[in-house]
């Protein structure tokens, strides 16, 4: 019997996440031994964002085994807020990654210890990770935005951050190399903790605006067209099955789950059963429309009479 595409789709996202666990642990000795080779405060920025890059996708593989499990007693709206939690905590290690670097760079330059050795090989070794970082972030990326998991998308952003911290790491080496002003290395490693920390703040921003249940602009206007295209409007006939209004619409949005609420008005001697499959119907075309082709979409209409 073949699998159910849930199932599916569950098995793929934590196989991801566990080939860049794997991939994480690889990289991180090699940028590692960069630094030793290098003494680089560049390459240590790389190296110290590779573990948290490790935590990172740790925490996302537990997270995204939670966030599929289906609703029950205790999480009537299901788990997937546990991606959130994930993406949360991500930022967090990001910016914990950030504060270790500034720290490394200022010690450095207060102490005068600013040399950089076999740069040839420490190009070599971080360019590597770079190529590497880059392909699975870029993979996990469009894996995430296909599955519309929050978990997976942020953890490919983090490893292609960490492919572009790499890339700065390798100008820092060339730039001392050409010039010959070691001043430059640790220069270049605040700048990269900057820029680390403006992705983790990001990371952090649209998870808790999830957790807090930020309306989505997009599911919000997604719903209302549909609403309206229910009701007669000058001109225009509509669709069926024809409502009189609809009013106080809510959408939220939990990772790949979309939950949507909203009155709609009928008539005030339709009856029950026909208001009922009314409802019905504009139900499953909103959920749809959000969720297409997955089990993703939750949507509650209330209906009350025009009058």
């Amino acid at each position: 019997m073949d699998a159910s595409p849930a199932k599916t789709a569950r098995t793929r996202e934590q196989r991801a996440v566990g080939a860049a666990v794997v991939l994480g642990v690889v990289l991180t000795i090699v940028k590692f031994i960069a630094w030793r080779l290098t003494g680089s405060s560049a390459v240590y920025s790389d190296a110290v964002e590779s573990i948290v890059n490790i935590a990172a996708s740790v925490f996302a593989l537990w997270a995204l085994r939670q966030a599929h499990r289906p609703a029950d007693r205790t999480h009537p709206y299901g788990h997937g807020r546990f991606e959130f939690l994930s993406a949360s905590a991500e930022g967090a290690l990001i910016a914990a990654a950030a504060v270790s670097i500034v720290w490394e760079s200022v010690h450095r330059m207060v102490a005068g210890d600013t040399g950089v050795e076999r740069i040839g090989l420490g190009v070599a070794l971080v360019g590597a990770t770079v190529l590497a970082n880059g392909a699975m972030g870029w993979w996990l990326v469009m894996l995430g935005r296909r599955t519309k998991s929050v978990t997976l998308e942020s953890d490919g952003k983090h490893l292609l951050t960490d492919a572009i911290t790499g890339i700065g790491a390798i100008a820092a080496l060339l730039l001392v190399h050409f010039t010959g002003n070691a001043w430059i290395d640790p220069i270049v490693a605040l700048l990269m903790a900057v820029v680390i920390l403006v992705v983790g703040y990001r990371i952090v921003r649209a998870a808790l605006g999830e957790l807090v249940d930020e309306q989505d602009a997009k599911d919000y206007e997604t719903v209302r067209a549909i609403l309206d295209a229910h009701v007669a409007a000058p001109g225009r006939a509509p669709r069926e099955p024809a409502i009189s209004g609809w009013h106080k619409l809510r959408t939220r949005h939990v990772g790949r789950h979309h939950w949507v609420d909203f009155h709609v008005q009928v008539p005030g001697d339709m009856d029950v059963r026909r208001s009922h499959e009314l409802a019905t119907a504009i139900e499953l075309e909103i959920e749809a429309a959000l969720s297409p082709g997955e089990d993703g979409g939750n949507a509650t209409a209330h209906v009350e009479p025009a009058d």
